[in-house]
């Protein structure tokens, strides 16, 4: 009784996090996300409720990391793939406009007020109710009352100028309290009998000690607030100035009703209108855009993410621009699969046939001291290679080799893309061939010694041996490995990225691509490293591709290694 107890209340309390998380995903738009999460709070139920899901409470743990850690991002890949969510369309339409509608332009010949906040004290602590003193070049003192939520985030004050002394706004009274000792010091604000005391003033270093509590309480508030006033219009901190003074400015833009011809019918149609120069605001292509009443040139305010379709694809077969360095990339990083594979496993083969001779002395040590280079993590060696070698100035084989010893010019290894592929080469095959050398000396282990005595009887020589007998027989076993070599190098992007970076760049491409970038460190710079900006929804396809590519190596190596007959049996 007691274990079945516990057993409804741990379902209740795991039902109850994931009904919340559900919610919280839905009502962010995080549909996908929140189905993931359902279809888990069904499987869980399933497994710790129903007598027949016993087996699958074991896979409870795998099963969630699966569907966040890999269905999830792979949906969310295809997804951008086809969309055009890049550097300046990182929004959806509704929040573009939201953008657009909060947008702030000072007002031309703009005028400045200075001002000071004056805070309500309770038990001798500030407490978020306050008002504000504003004065304008000219001296005049202005009462700026409270203000007033009027929607989501959005704030209104009124202020009006000092007479005699006091002011009225909105029925409310608000008269200045001046110091005894000095009158031209304000010290307080009445409002209806209750004072609020000097707190806070830009200009008054004295009160410096309160701005945290200005900036964590009043400043979000305040960054929201239209300050309005019949004469001056209305008043705004802007990014500009900060909270150093208030600015006389207004919204950039602003929704307004036009007529406009649909269907050969004037109708009264919503649209964003751009209050400096009385435009609507022209919206194509995802994104909105200013026209110029007099030239009728348009500019990009604002983009937005939406779905294109297979654009992002298009692109990479149309769009010469894109289409020739990815070209060059593609076609690159198949050759640097390939050659990676040849020259690990030629050199890791060669050493391997010398450790197999049995009358070579001290084998082990030989062979211990040539995997060190796949024992020391990769990044450090890359690192090395690349500061202690292959650096243009003082690396050792400019400095010493050419420099000191032959009387050469230096080699620029990274301005140069033919000895930027040369460096790759080398440093990859030095971090790749002890395992080549150790998967070849175990194969080479593996073959009869008799099958080289008859050979040997036969009159063939050690070449033609190795031809007819040791390579064939090598292949058998190593061809699944070195498929799946070619398949690690084909993504290796750590070389890439810590030795040459991609460098040097491809001439006229409008992508970050590099001459000795491969695939994945492409996608990468798209995504991430971009300086001209971040292409996400084209890294997507192209990892979408990368995709395809792997799994069709992949099912090569599963038909050559046999990996399913026995589940086909």
């Amino acid at each position: 009784m007691l274990k079945k107890t516990i057993l409804w209340v741990s379902v209740a309390v795991i039902d109850a996090i994931l009904a919340w998380a559900i919610t919280l995903l839905m009502a962010n738009g995080s549909y996908a996300l929140g189905v993931i999460v359902v279809l888990l709070l069904i499987f869980i139920d399933y497994a710790l409720i129903n007598p027949k899901g016993y087996p699958f409470k074991y896979m409870i743990p795998a099963i969630i990391i699966l569907m966040i850690l890999t269905v999830y991002p792979i949906y969310f890949t295809v997804q951008l793939a086809f969309q055009n969510y890049e550097t300046g369309y990182m929004w959806t339409r509704d929040q573009a406009v939201n953008i657009m509608l909060d947008t702030i332009v000072i007002s031309p010949n703009p005028k400045f007020f200075n001002y000071s906040v004056y805070t309500l004290y309770k038990d001798y602590k500030p407490t978020e109710d306050f008002v504000m003193l504003l004065k304008d070049s000219n001296g005049n003192l202005y009462i700026a009352n409270s203000p007033i939520k009027t929607g989501n985030k959005k704030y209104l004050s009124n202020f009006e100028m000092i007479t005699n002394g006091s002011v009225s706004i909105n029925g409310v009274d608000y008269s200045i309290v001046r110091s005894l000792k000095d009158p031209s010091q304000i010290i307080a604000i009445s409002v209806n009998g209750q004072n609020y005391n000097y707190f806070y003033s830009p200009s008054d270093q004295s009160t410096f000690p309160n701005l945290k509590f200005f900036n964590m309480n009043y400043g979000p508030e305040l960054s929201n607030t239209e300050f309005i006033n019949s004469q001056f219009g209305t008043l705004f901190f802007t990014t500009t100035y900060g909270f150093n003074k208030l600015v006389t400015a207004k919204y950039e833009y602003t929704l307004s009703t036009m007529p406009v011809v649909e269907n050969g019918h004037n109708v009264e149609k919503t649209v964003l209108l751009n209050t400096m120069t009385n435009q609507p605001v022209v919206e194509h292509d995802y994104a909105f855009w200013n026209v110029d009443p007099t030239t009728g040139k348009q500019t990009m305010i604002i983009g937005y993410y939406g779905n294109v379709g297979f654009s992002n694809f298009e692109s990479l077969l149309t769009n010469k621009q894109i289409t020739s360095p990815f070209l060059t990339v593609f076609i690159w990083t198949f050759e640097w699969a390939a050659l990676s594979v040849f020259f690990t496993f030629s050199v890791g083969l060669i050493l391997a046939m010398v450790l197999n001779n049995r009358q070579m002395k001290l084998r082990t040590i030989y062979r211990t001291l040539l995997i060190i280079p796949w024992a020391i993590p990769g990044f450090i060696s890359i690192i090395i290679f690349r500061v202690g070698f292959f650096n243009v100035s003082f690396g050792i084989i400019n400095r010493i080799f050419l420099g000191e010893w032959l009387h050469l010019a230096p080699i620029n290894w990274f301005g140069d893309a033919f000895w930027a592929k040369v460096a790759l080469f080398l440093v990859n095959t030095w971090l790749g061939f002890p395992y080549m050398m150790v998967i070849s000396l175990g194969a080479l282990q593996s073959i009869p010694d008799d099958l080289y005595e008859a050979a040997s009887i036969d009159g063939s020589s050690k070449w033609h041996s190795f031809w007819t007998i040791t390579f064939p027989l090598l292949m058998t076993p190593l061809a699944p490995l070195l498929i799946a070599s070619f398949a690690y190098n084909f993504n290796n992007f750590n070389v890439i990225y810590l030795l040459t970076g991609g460098n040097p760049p491809i001439p006229n491409s409008i992508t970050p691509a590099g001459q000795t970038d491969i695939l994945l460190s492409y996608t990468y710079n798209l995504a991430f490293g971009g300086a001209s900006g971040r292409n996400y929804s084209l890294a997507a396809a192209i990892s979408i591709l990368i995709f395809v590519i792997i799994a069709i190596i992949s099912a090569i190596n599963f038909k050559l290694s046999g990996s399913f007959e026995e589940a086909n049996k």
